[in-house]
């Protein structure tokens, strides 16, 4: 993981407010999401996600705590953890893998996040992480 300074401000702020260092972070456009061991993910977003509001205070940014995982799937389930995952799938061709992932028509909006910053940050650190690119598919359910 590159960090540049700008980063190291913003994972020292994390460390500050949360008490938990983060093992990655990736800002988007309208936000920044952080990655954080799955024991401490409950003190990371704070009683009734008290630390997310101070950090999204301070920064005046949108902001996402999420666990990391090893492999892509056990990462992407526990990304998109409030939603449905239908199906999952990696498929691979020359010099290219690509996560297949299918939610509920309904939950679309949720997956997205507001102005796309969870699919964006989804798709950045799966590239960062894995090597693999992510594709969102809806589906609908009943």
């Amino acid at each position: 993981m590159e960090i540049t300074g700008e980063d190291l401000k913003l994972i020292n702020l994390f460390e500050s407010v949360t008490g938990v260092i983060p093992s990655d972070m990736e800002a988007v456009e309208d936000g920044i999401v952080f990655l954080v061991d799955e024991a401490n993910l409950g003190k990371a977003i704070g009683k009734k996600g008290a630390n997310i509001q101070k950090l999204r205070t301070k920064l005046r940014k949108n902001v996402l705590v999420s666990k990391d995982g090893d492999d892509p799937e056990e990462f992407i389930r526990g990304f998109f953890n409030n939603i449905d995952i239908l199906s999952f799938e990696i498929r691979e061709a020359p010099g290219q893998k690509v996560a297949f992932i299918a939610v509920p028509d309904t939950q679309r909006g949720i997956a997205i996040g507001r102005a796309g910053i969870r699919v964006k940050a989804a798709k950045a650190f799966l590239k960062k992480k894995f090597g693999t690119d992510l594709m969102l598919k809806t589906r609908r359910v009943g």
